[in-house]
């Protein structure tokens, strides 16, 4: 899929971005995912290439591995990856772990998540050693020296929900934050992505607070690439416009009525 990227403005230069293969979105930042016409819920790995090694964040599933496999095995080897990130535990992002993990020589890797995810996530049967992160255990730096800073999101959509902001790249992956749900996509932020975000938000997100409490994490660090596991990637000066959009947006349990509640606890 080629795309014409224009995230910004009508008067930038138009760019062709073919999405078959991993973008760069930053210095060593690869977005290595893919479209697919037949699924409004469009999943969105990354890779950080640091010196000779590799970070992968949430490496997608079973289904979708051989296609993420292809462009991560274009730009490292699988012996390189010496860092999994998973910012929560769904399979969508957990499940293709165990064979990326097969590939290596040996299980010296370390895999990343938050404590409570961490509970569900090794029961996909990863091999590596997981590292636990907290409120007291936010930073971590990887074996070649790459710093990354994580912010526990709780409740967003799961309780042990992380993002990972990459200090060096000042990218930051938000997870299921600032995702979207539809078939028109293009890998940049579009007008069309704020309704889609809309509607996935307020479909996923348990409530306007959780979510509230996401943004404001996203506003505490100073991000040049806000890089979302669904939807599309946004530029630093789209941020402020989609917050604004977003602030008083209801979701989950505040779109659900006393009257529903009350029916539903009679069933």
């Amino acid at each position: 899929m080629v795309q014409k990227n224009n995230p910004n403005s009508t008067q930038e230069l138009q760019i062709d971005i073919d999405t078959n293969y991993a973008v760069e979105i930053a210095d060593g930042v690869y977005w290595v995912g893919f479209y697919s016409e037949e699924d409004a819920l469009h999943c969105n790995p990354y890779l950080i290439k640091s010196n000779e090694s590799g970070i992968l964040i949430d490496p997608g599933s079973v289904p979708d591995f051989p296609i993420v496999a292809r462009k991560v095995f274009s730009i490292i080897q699988a012996q390189a990856i010496d860092t999994i990130i998973l910012q929560h535990q769904d399979p969508d992002l957990c499940a293709g772990v165990p064979i990326f993990e097969d590939l290596r020589n040996d299980y010296e890797h370390v895999i990343i998540s938050e404590v409570r995810a961490s509970y569900l996530i090794k029961h996909y049967g990863v091999k590596g050693h997981l590292h636990m992160v907290s409120p007291d255990n936010s930073i971590y730096t990887t074996p070649n020296g790459r710093k990354l800073e994580f912010l526990m999101t709780p409740f967003a959509h799961f309780a042990g929900a992380i993002m990972t902001y990459d200090v060096k790249s000042k990218v930051l992956f938000t997870s299921d934050i600032l995702g979207g749900l539809g078939a028109d996509w293009e890998l940049y932020h579009t007008e069309q992505a704020l309704a889609n975000m809309k509607k996935f938000l307020s479909l996923y997100m348990p409530s306007n607070l959780a979510l509230r409490y996401a943004l404001l994490k996203i506003r505490s660090v100073d991000a040049e690439i806000i890089a979302p596991q669904h939807g599309q990637i946004i530029k630093r000066q789209q941020l402020d416009t989609i917050i604004q959009s977003l602030w008083d947006l209801k979701c989950g349990l505040d779109l659900i009525d006393d009257d529903y509640m009350r029916k539903a606890l009679q069933k």
